[in-house]
């Protein structure tokens, strides 16, 4: 019998000591940058939306079946700025403000299927919102106008939108009021 060339021991260089090493560094590396993206998204879902202090502000009723989260004074989504948080959620595990009352007047009885808030937002800025549905998925903005009413219906049941509604003078009518479309900040911000 005539011994082979090339001995079965060095068969494969793929797992040596140094190669296994660099491949564990790396999938830990990509490990590490994923969980960065995964934390700020827990802490969107964990955090409640903050009202402002000071300075103008607009009264905002939320009607929701889901999960609205606000960003204040921005027009795109980073859960990471001041004040970003949840204002509703209808599923119980999450931050909310469920429940809150400013006293604005009521539009329609709202159905038993949704949650509600009143909540304070800054006026004469932007505000993004982001409301999430059991078959609806929604990015909007709108600028707020001081002393003004609003209601704010994120509700997916038969329809896949959101309206909001403005308080007239007088405060027995509502007027629609025009929603603009919003995205992420930083398109990193969705891993």
């Amino acid at each position: 019998m005539s011994e082979s060339p090339h001995p079965l021991i060095n068969f494969c260089s793929c797992y040596t000591p140094t190669r296994v090493l660099h491949q564990a560094l790396t999938l830990s590396v990509l490990a590490l940058l994923g969980g960065c993206g995964a934390l700020s998204d827990v802490r969107s879902f964990s955090t409640p939306y903050s009202s402002p202090d000071d300075g103008a502000t607009a009264r905002l009723r939320v009607v929701s079946d889901g999960m609205v989260r606000a960003v204040p004074k921005s027009d795109c989504l980073d859960f990471r700025l001041p004040g970003a948080g949840v204002m509703v959620a209808y599923r119980d595990g999450y931050a909310n403000r469920n429940a809150e009352s400013l006293g604005i007047p009521p539009l329609d009885e709202p159905p038993p299927t949704t949650v509600a808030t009143e909540l304070r937002v800054p006026a004469g800025q932007p505000i993004a919102f982001h409301y999430i549905g059991a078959r609806c998925y929604n990015m909007f903005s709108f600028v707020p106008k001081a002393g003004a009413d609003y209601q704010l219906d994120a509700v997916g049941l038969y329809k896949c939108g959101v309206t909001l509604m403005e308080l007239l003078a007088g405060g027995k009518t509502f007027s629609p009021s025009p929603l603009k479309e919003s995205k992420l900040c930083r398109v990193t911000d969705n891993l």
